[in-house]
């Protein structure tokens, strides 16, 4: 059954809204569009390997308007989630965005260069250099809208990154604990859903089941917050920096 829509919710389900949206909800339609611009800003910024701006760059209105068509195609029970469904339709709308423009290019006859001819004229080690550059670039640029979308995350629970980095534990230990606690939360359904619904931590359960007092979890809460949005959002340059640590 579906939930009524709640105006300014922090609890969103956009599965649900979705479907609403479908039915003529106007508030859930918006809030989605509206909510969701970081995640369609982050889908675009992956798929074109550079940060997509919104207002500045077209790709984002590309994008945009693919999210809302989501909207309206989406089908529940088909083995997807609202989100990975948009994905999909945001990813291929800038597909085909990207070949209508390179067909739009005009390249000056001088500039058609025989392929193998171009690359016969290029050293081997040349071309391996510049394809490492240009891999080595792709993946800056991930990073980067990786780590804005994480700090627009933290953001929402009064973290800041300069802040997460002072408060990281020093001793390896210490860090371990740390992301066993946010793991447990992750996959405590009630767990999780309290931190939903109120944006923190159920420090009084968590005291009970794992093995940390509560002095411990209030002292690292923030950066147990932290480590739990790396667990459950779309961050895997992140969570390949903590490895580190498993």
């Amino acid at each position: 059954m579906l939930v009524p829509f709640r105006k300014n919710t922090e609890n969103s389900r956009p599965d649900e809204y979705a479907l609403l949206a479908q039915q003529g909800d106007s508030q859930c339609r918006d809030y989605l569009l509206e909510s969701y611009r970081p995640y369609v800003m982050r889908v675009a910024s992956r798929y074109c390997r550079r940060y997509i701006l919104a207002g500045t760059d077209e790709e984002f209105s590309v994008a945009l308007l693919a999210f809302n068509e989501a909207i309206d195609s989406y089908r529940s029970g088909q083995g997807k989630g609202f989100l990975s469904f948009a994905r999909l339709v945001i990813e291929r709308r800038l597909a085909d965005y990207c070949r209508k423009n390179t067909r739009r290019r005009e390249v000056p006859f001088s500039g058609i260069v025989n392929e193998q001819e171009q690359s016969e004229s290029l050293p081997a080690a040349e071309t391996e250099a510049a394809e490492r550059a240009f891999a080595e670039q792709q993946l800056q640029s991930e990073r980067q809208a990786e780590i804005i979308h994480f700090s627009r995350l933290l953001s929402r629970y009064g973290i800041t990154l300069d802040e997460l980095v002072r408060i990281s534990p020093k001793h390896r230990d210490a860090r371990q604990s740390a992301m066993a606690a946010a793991k447990a939360v992750a996959e405590n359904e009630q767990w999780f859903d309290y931190f939903k619904k109120k944006n923190a931590l159920p420090l009084k359960s968590m005291e009970k089941e794992l093995p940390v007092s509560r002095k411990t979890l209030e002292r690292q809460r923030k950066y147990i917050v932290a480590l739990l949005l790396v667990y459950v959002e779309d961050l895997p340059h992140m969570r390949e920096y903590l490895k580190g640590d498993e």
